[in-house]
């Protein structure tokens, strides 16, 4: 009996399934209130992150890139 791997699958789709393995460039962050605490935004699903500079996006598992300059958003 031939059972598909899951592999095999992502490797036939290709498309949505491989996306999230090629780098995005995380180029904005987000400021809450008065304080000097930044996030970087996810550019996938949009996001604030808890720490800079990882690899992956911990909600959706895009594939990060940290290179380029990044804008700030204020928010309440």
């Amino acid at each position: 009996m031939f059972v598909k791997k899951s592999s095999d699958a992502v490797r036939q789709d290709g498309g949505e399934a491989l996306s999230y393995r090629r780098p995005m460039s995380v180029s904005a962050m987000r400021r809450y209130g008065t304080g000097a605490l930044c996030f970087p935004v996810c550019p996938r699903c949009g996001c604030a992150m808890e720490r800079e500079y990882q690899a992956y996006c911990d909600r959706c598992g895009q594939c990060l890139s940290w290179k380029g300059p990044r804008t700030v958003e204020e928010r309440g």
